[in-house]
């Protein structure tokens, strides 16, 4: 057997191949990553005596430059194993190399998998890759829209310090983003007419503004204590804050529509034919949530053996330092992608309202002494478990199966 290690970059990968005894069977050699380079690989395979069911290939899952080289490799029936970056730097550390290069990367990769002590990443199918895709960028919009809401926020604090008195309080509602782009301060509302504001919102579905609460703005404008210092170039930087907040509350609204199609019934006669439609019969579980779920554990719950390993990788257990007289405060430890932890929280929260068992969970943890933080993220551990202990046994949810009566 043959063990190829890849380090892959942008451009380039380094390969080092190593046979049974850990010596290099090969000059280790760099080829670029394009489609000639790939058919460059296959050619110097096979220079080498190298079949694919005597040779081993790794290579490290870091960014996304390794992603194009495995699929090319796997449709060759290569046995392909892609490597997390923690795996590998252990085994480094373990080996004592300290330098970091190309050659010792991949060198360490092609040791990993001669030591038989490596662990395969999950690599999910379309639909589970689709699904992760678009829920890692969601995570990241929102996270994008909620900093230019507190600075839109900020901003209208100093533009107009008494907007929460009048109807336009929820600067984020549809009608309020079309008075504010078009009269960003106190100083332009004062000046503007009733009519004009009125025909902005006339057509808005949902409107619910009246020219008695569009005087009441404009009134409240012209008391306004706002100094009218660079009115004109903090309302457009608020104008471009609303706009950007627009924006990506429009695309957050697509990428939810995606999900809420994969995550549909395919067939109207069948209301499980989509991943994971058992998880929806928790209370509290809503598409978005079975969408981060489903990313990182697969259709069947496949990518971890148990929900420990789960856990783990989301990061919900407490980070313990204790040396001699020296004791840390216990924090969770965030492994792991943040949006998954997010979700399984937001859900926690929703449970709270509507599933009776999470809530009477939640209590119990609140009345041994944690914090509300602390239950809340007691609450979401179980509900991942339950997640992927449903996902592997398809059953529809059953809480006299998992809580156990008080």
């Amino acid at each position: 057997m043959k063990y190829l290690g890849i380090d892959v970059s942008k451009s380039t990968s380094r390969y080092v191949i190593l046979d049974n005894d850990g010596e290099k069977a090969s000059k280790p050699f760099t080829l670029n990553n394009d489609q000639n380079a790939f058919t460059q690989l296959l050619e110097r395979l096979k220079e080498l005596h190298l079949r694919p069911e005597n040779l081993l290939v790794g290579i490290e899952a870091t960014g996304i430059w390794w992603e194009n080289l495995y699929c090319f490799l796997t449709e060759q029936k290569i046995n392909v194993i892609v490597l997390n970056p923690h795996q590998t730097n252990k085994f480094r550390e373990a080996l004592r190399l300290k330098a970091k290069t190309d050659d010792i990367d991949a060198y360490v990769i092609a040791g990993l998998l001669r030591s038989g002590e490596y662990a395969a990443s999950y690599i999910p199918e379309e639909t589970i890759q689709i699904l992760r895709e678009i829920v890692k960028l969601r995570h990241q919009l929102v996270t994008n829209r909620q900093g230019f809401e507190r600075q839109t926020q900020a901003l209208l604090g100093l533009l107009f310090p008494e907007y929460e008195k009048t109807a336009i309080k929820n600067p984020f509602s549809v009608a309020s983003l079309a008075i504010l782009k078009a009269y960003p301060t106190a100083k332009h509302l004062a000046e503007a007419k009733p009519k004009n504001i009125e025909k902005i919102v006339r057509h808005i579905k949902g409107n619910n503004f009246n020219i008695t609460e569009i005087q009441t703005l404009i009134e409240t404008a012209k008391n306004s204590i706002y100094s009218g210092r660079a009115k004109d170039a903090r309302g457009m930087n608020l104008n471009i804050l609303l706009t950007h907040v627009e924006t990506l509350h429009h695309s957050i609204a697509q990428l939810d529509q995606r999900i809420n199609d994969i995550l549909s019934p395919q067939n109207p006669d069948d209301a499980q034919s989509f991943p994971g439609a058992n998880l929806l019969t928790i209370p509290g579980v809503s598409p978005k949530t079975l969408a981060a779920i489903l990313s990182v554990v697969g259709a069947n719950g496949n990518a971890y053996p148990d929900g420990k390993n789960f856990i783990g990788y989301i990061g919900f257990f407490p980070k313990i330092y204790e040396s001699g007289e020296t004791k840390r405060d216990n924090v969770i430890s965030k492994r792991g992608p943040n949006y998954i932890r997010r979700a399984l929280y937001i859900a926690a929260v929703a449970g709270l309202k509507h599933n009776t068992e999470f809530k009477a969970l939640y209590n119990r943890k609140i009345s041994q002494g944690k914090p509300a933080k602390q239950a809340l993220i007691c609450v979401a551990k179980k509900l991942a478990h339950l997640c992927l202990s449903m996902l592997k046994s398809g059953e529809s949810y059953n809480p006299s199966r998992v809580f156990m009566p008080v």
